[in-house]
């Protein structure tokens, strides 16, 4: 089991690198980049990107989560590495989310002020849908931050901090699908409904597999980390 994961990880990143080479290759030959530093809308463009990374890399992060609390990954890896790689995709969806908020105040087209990013439901544009974006980011902020208090903390409160991620992903959700002109786009809505079904199918299976031993199992994996 271990070995054939090992060979599946292999083939993986050789995909992976691949395919961002290729990636490269046409980017260079297709003026790509001549086009974005003449076009007067990069900003939103960056904007938009941002936002659209950001959510993904906390869908998976959720994911990654639930595999981790219900022993998905057990077999080909190890509870430490699960937990840092759980960790690290959640500090790269906080930093995505902070340059997509961030990128607001270089906005032309709505003038964005520092206390409207940092404050709910006071901003120019949609301030509902917005600060629910708002709201989510400061969730994801004390969820992050959890991770490395986790041991001083104590395994009870990380595990209450941690419910909020739920609460954070759903209100991320909320402001992808209203807070801007993505949430119309088909492709954008089908890449939130499968985060969605993937974070509620696995929470549903883990709740129903794991029942009053789910407790113990995640504070094993933590006590290794």
């Amino acid at each position: 089991m271990i070995k054939s994961a090992r060979w599946l990880d292999t083939l993986t990143l050789i995909f992976s690198v691949a395919v961002i080479g290729a990636s490269a290759i046409w980017l260079l030959n297709s003026g790509f980049f001549t086009a974005l530093t003449t076009d007067d809308r990069l900003t939103w463009h960056l904007i938009r990107a941002a936002g659209i990374i950001a959510y993904v890399l906390l869908a998976v992060s959720m994911v990654w989560g639930l595999f981790v609390s219900t022993q998905f990954v057990k077999n080909w890896s190890p509870g430490p590495l699960s937990v840092t790689m759980h960790s690290t995709i959640s500090w790269l969806a906080l930093i995505l989310g902070g340059v997509h908020a961030a990128l607001l105040l270089l906005d032309t087209y709505f003038q964005f002020s520092l206390g409207d990013i940092l404050i709910p439901f006071q901003g120019p544009y949609r301030p509902l849908f917005v600060g629910l974006g708002t709201l989510a980011f400061w969730g994801l902020i004390i969820v992050t931050l959890s991770f490395p208090l986790r041991k001083r903390i104590g395994f009870k409160t990380w595990r209450r901090i941690h419910l909020l991620s739920y609460l954070t992903f759903a209100m991320v959700t909320l402001h992808g699908l209203t807070a801007g002109t993505d949430g119309e786009r088909l492709g954008v809505r089908i890449l939130m409904s499968l985060g969605v079904v993937a974070v509620v199918g696995l929470l549903a299976l883990r709740l129903r597999k794991s029942g009053q031993s789910e407790p113990a199992v995640v504070r094993q994996v933590m006590q290794q980390s």
